[in-house]
């Protein structure tokens, strides 16, 4: 075979309210909005989409779980550890939940958020 995969397209979230997510996804810097219907939104980040459904209220569960069979995370890259701080402030302000800014062993910053 004679492919290779370059990069990211899309990647497709089930949250439990579309409209809390598009209310916080388009606060985003850099986010675009360029889908909108009634049960699935799509914004455009630049270098790849980022899709959210509700599967018209029939969620199984409300809750997100990484512990579930299914998407455990996505990660966003950002220039420099003070972008990180400010989005800590961001998520704060936006009550969104949120862990700290953990140091991994190859010298990453990281910062986890829950689904808004």
């Amino acid at each position: 075979m004679n492919f290779r995969i370059i990069g990211i397209h899309h990647i497709e979230f089930t949250v439990s309210s579309l409209v809390r997510t598009k209310k916080y996804y388009e606060k985003l810097p850099g986010f675009k909005l360029v889908a909108n219907y009634p049960n699935f939104i799509m914004f455009y980040t630049g270098s790849f989409y980022v899709g959210f459904t509700d599967h018209k209220g029939s969620l199984k569960e409300k809750k997100f779980n990484e512990k579930n069979v299914g998407m455990d995370h996505v990660s966003f890259t950002v220039s420099s550890r003070k972008d990180l701080e400010e989005a800590l402030l961001f998520f704060d302000t936006e009550n969104i939940p949120h862990g700290q800014i953990k140091k991994l062993s190859n010298n990453t910053y990281v910062l986890a958020f829950r689904d808004p």
